[in-house]
């Protein structure tokens, strides 16, 4: 990981409906941290984790970027987990700019999140993908 920075301990982010979900830091080291949402319990956790590794050998390193969420809930065989991922793969590379990766991610999000025809977040394109679509 560059360098040994931090987000905020508390990250406030929304839920589907809505709703504030509060990701506490509980735990840093080299490569990343570990989050867990405060509204869950240790045996139901809902976590947060980022990572940071890089690979390759000059001239071809990439640098990688991981935000994984995962929520377990309770179930008839006891518990199940749900896991989300993301992964930003960068080249070091000059052509490779803020506004590159930025479109990158803004294209995802809004692909999950299409709201291009009502401004509010929908999730048919996350509904069609869970339908086997591709």
């Amino acid at each position: 990981m560059r360098g040994a920075k931090v987000l905020a301990n508390d990250l406030t982010l929304d839920k589907a409906d809505g709703t504030d979900q509060i990701f506490r830091l509980t735990n840093t080291d080299q490569t990343g941290s570990r989050r867990i949402d405060i509204a869950s319990t240790l045996s139901l956790p809902s976590v947060l984790q980022i990572k940071h590794s890089s690979s390759g050998k000059s001239p071809n390193v990439v640098d990688r970027h991981l935000v994984q969420v995962n929520k377990t809930v309770a179930s008839a065989v006891g518990s199940v987990t749900v896991n989300a991922n993301f992964t930003l793969t960068i080249p070091r590379d000059v052509a490779v700019t803020s506004v590159v990766i930025a479109d990158v991610v803004s294209t995802l999000l809004d692909f999950l999140t299409d709201s291009s025809l009502t401004g509010y977040a929908s999730h048919a394109n996350l509904d069609a993908i869970l339908r086997g679509e591709s």
